[in-house]
């Protein structure tokens, strides 16, 4: 009978103060190096869901269709800018400090 043999798979995303999403994966129980990272820009990640929503003609256009795509994309990413200020804020930010 063969052994079972279990391993313990850990991908980190984290996002960076660049706007880098860099993926981070672990493999064993106690590894303190990745053995794979990879960095995205967030910009690129932006620009490639756009893309998914476009008709090519000259150039791409936002099919119609994906309009509410559109909308939900601009809203989460407004959400998330509001979340890391108000959380930012929470731990002891303050911009107006910082434009003085």
């Amino acid at each position: 009978m063969m052994e079972k043999v279990y391993i313990e798979i850990d991908a980190s995303p984290w996002l960076d103060a660049e706007g880098n999403i860099e993926i981070s994966v672990y493999l064993g129980e106690d590894a303190c190096e990745p053995c794979y990272e990879q960095k995205v820009s967030l910009v690129d990640l932006i620009d490639k869901e756009l893309y998914a929503y476009t008709v090519l003609y000259e150039s791409p256009v936002i099919a119609n269709h994906h309009f509410e795509d559109v909308e939900s994309l601009l809203r989460n990413l407004k959400n998330a800018y509001e979340y890391a200020e108000k959380r930012a804020k929470e731990m002891g930010y303050d911009d107006a400090e910082r434009k003085a």
